[in-house]
């Protein structure tokens, strides 16, 4: 099944900033004995087999061993409430990685699955910042860094990462997770964080 999605996305982890992840391709170790980041995804258009996803958000967590290309990652998906049944069905089909493309990718390195959740997800970008709300499960916020006297941000370039080879480097302001449903509780305000555009398609 075709499929195409171009939206724009941040994350929010636990090591400090610079992520050595990042910077080594995911081969060398975490700062923290778990690696704990959200991949927040917000669609602006896109469509799977024909049925339309525009405008939808989806998060997938995180929670991998320090050095995250060893896989067996532990991942919890959540996905915007609004999707209709069609598009509902259209979103797993994709992120399961059963068709292609970084999907297919990221399931080489998931070891469990911890469930899947429609909720209502409130996404915000303005310029450099970043907003994402699920209630009574996450909010983070990101602020792309700056140059000093400027309002470029700064960028690190030539990466290996799912979402592009060049990433604005940014803060987390507010960076709280908590879903008893799968015991996983962590706080990353003040930790590493990026944003950017990105295409994924299979």
């Amino acid at each position: 099944m075709a499929w195409r999605i171009v939206g724009e996305y941040f994350e929010n982890c636990s090591c400090d900033i610079l992520c050595p992840c990042i910077t080594s391709s995911m081969m060398a170790p975490a700062d923290t004995e778990r690696c704990l980041v959200p991949l927040i995804c917000h669609i602006r258009e896109g469509a799977y087999n024909g049925t339309a996803l525009n405008g939808l958000n989806f998060i997938i967590v995180v929670d991998s061993p320090a050095i995250m290309s060893q896989g067996n990652w532990r991942v919890a998906l959540y996905i915007d409430e609004r999707a209709t049944p069609e598009q509902r069905q259209a979103l797993g089909e994709i992120l399961s990685g059963k068709h292609g493309g970084v999907p297919e990718m990221l399931a080489g390195l998931i070891g469990e699955q911890l469930g899947v959740k429609f909720v209502p997800i409130t996404y915000e970008s303005h310029g450099r910042e970043r907003r994402v709300r699920v209630p009574g499960i996450l909010e983070f916020e990101v602020e792309g860094i700056t140059v000093p006297n400027s309002e470029s941000v700064m960028e690190i370039t030539n990466v290996f990462h799912p979402m592009g080879t060049t990433l604005p480097i940014a803060k987390g302001r507010v960076g709280v997770f908590n879903d008893p449903d799968y015991q996983l509780k962590f706080d990353n305000a003040g930790k590493n964080g990026h944003y950017r555009d990105f295409t994924w398609q299979g």
